[in-house]
């Protein structure tokens, strides 16, 4: 088989000049395999068992002389090599995409720990966030509130009454003494007419709607608010002047003697009960207007705390919904990157193992075969050659599909590297 071994020897890359040499070279070898099987044929008879390990012999020296091919093996690995460059090209970008879907979930995860964080800290700390108002507001925002009510309520009880008292009711001297607060003016003034109990019952209503005003122009720090503010004063002032003055005459009518002056507002001014009556009012509805503006400020600080939290839920809200979005987006991309690194690696185990040129080895082997029959037909008696060439078509057969190299079709066995 020393002729064998001549054929499988190393070649070295051709220059494109020496084609011509290269193929008659590849003439030569076909030749020689046909010289071999010839010979080996014509020193056994052909014998199909001896036929057998010949055809052995021939594929195993090949095999291990295309294994040592470098240059065969890199022409055979190449289209397995670009397409693993192909492969770890689109892997890189998959790890691209997937390191910026994660830096994003990421920065989402500390924006809602961010969130949490300024919910707690808006409490105490509001000043921190922008927001210019104190920091309990709450408590003092209920205290206002337990001001307000009882207040509300004199207002309510001494409006009603002195307007009644100023507008509708008759005096007697029995009833100086309830001449302001009188306790039944409301059913009075309901039995002397809906209108008259309308007027009375809305009294004060105006009063505390002038008072809303008073708080809504303090809003904006003007000089026409100022003077708004002030007109706003100058009105509830007269008004309660216009009552105590009502029911001062009144008085003054029901016990003034014959020689007494007219009532008048020299009179009114030099009576302690007409101030009474005034400041009775309109002191009152001052502080009344006082707190009402201190309580809604407190408000409008709970609310801005409020506000600024449930903002901050929405936040949380929104970036929960960005990173179910952005993980959505990354768990087939990581299948993909799984499935990408295990092509590559299959790849690879290509590339570290080796690949059988069964066309290149079936071109030899045909030579090889065709120099065994022809041995047969040349030296052996007609019957028993056909005898022979029948089984050694049938031991050439087995040896092709033995060896899978019987599909026409194939490109080539690869034998891959197993860790």
């Amino acid at each position: 088989m020393n002729s064998l071994k001549n054929i499988f020897a190393l070649k070295k890359e051709v220059p494109v000049e020496h084609i011509d040499k290269k193929e008659e070279d590849f003439k030569k070898e076909k030749f020689t395999f046909f010289e071999s099987g010839y010979g080996s044929s014509k020193a056994s008879s052909g014998n199909p068992v001896v036929y057998k390990a010949c055809l052995n012999d021939v594929y195993m020296d090949y095999k291990g002389k295309c294994r040592d091919n470098i240059n065969l093996q890199n022409e055979l690995k190449k289209p397995y090599k670009e397409e693993k460059g192909k492969v770890e090209i689109e892997l890189k970008k998959r790890n691209t995409v997937t390191s910026i879907i994660e830096e994003s979930i990421h920065n989402e995860e500390k924006k809602i720990i961010e969130y949490r964080n300024d919910i707690v800290e808006v409490k105490n700390i509001p000043e921190k966030f922008g927001l210019d108002i104190d920091k309990k507001p709450k408590a003092q925002f209920y205290l206002g509130l337990i001001v307000l009510i009882p207040i509300t309520f004199y207002l309510l009880v001494f409006y009603i009454s002195a307007s009644y008292s100023a507008f509708f009711k008759n005096f007697e001297s029995d009833e100086l003494s309830a001449a302001i607060f009188d306790g039944k003016a409301l059913t009075k003034a309901i039995g002397d007419g809906w209108l008259e109990a309308v007027f009375v019952a809305t009294i004060p209503f105006a009063f505390m709607g002038l008072g809303y005003l008073v708080h809504m122009f303090q809003k904006h720090k003007s000089w026409t608010s100022i003077l708004k503010i002030g007109m706003l004063f100058l009105v509830t002032f007269v008004f309660d002047a216009i009552l105590a003055y009502q029911i001062e005459m009144k008085i003054y009518n029901i016990e003034k003697t014959p020689d007494s002056p007219e009532f008048d507002l020299s009179i009114a001014f030099s009576s302690v009960e007409f101030w009474g009556i005034i400041f009775a009012g309109f002191v009152v509805y001052i502080i009344w207007g006082l707190v009402f503006d201190f309580i809604m400020k407190e408000y409008d600080n709970l609310d801005k705390i409020k506000s600024f939290i449930r903002t901050r839920k929405e936040d949380i809200k929104n970036s929960e919904l960005n990173i179910d979005e952005l993980t959505s987006k990354l768990n087939p991309i990581k299948e993909e990157i799984s499935g990408l690194e295990g092509k590559i690696s299959d790849l690879q185990r290509t590339i570290d193992g080796f690949i059988f040129s069964d066309k290149q080895y079936l071109t030899y082997h045909a030579e090889y075969v065709k120099g065994w029959y022809s041995s047969i037909t040349d030296h052996l008696p007609l019957k028993r050659a056909d005898d022979v060439l029948a089984k050694c078509v049938e031991v050439e057969k087995q040896h092709l599909a033995d060896h899978s190299i019987d599909d026409n079709n194939s490109e080539g066995i690869l034998y891959k590297l197993i860790n």
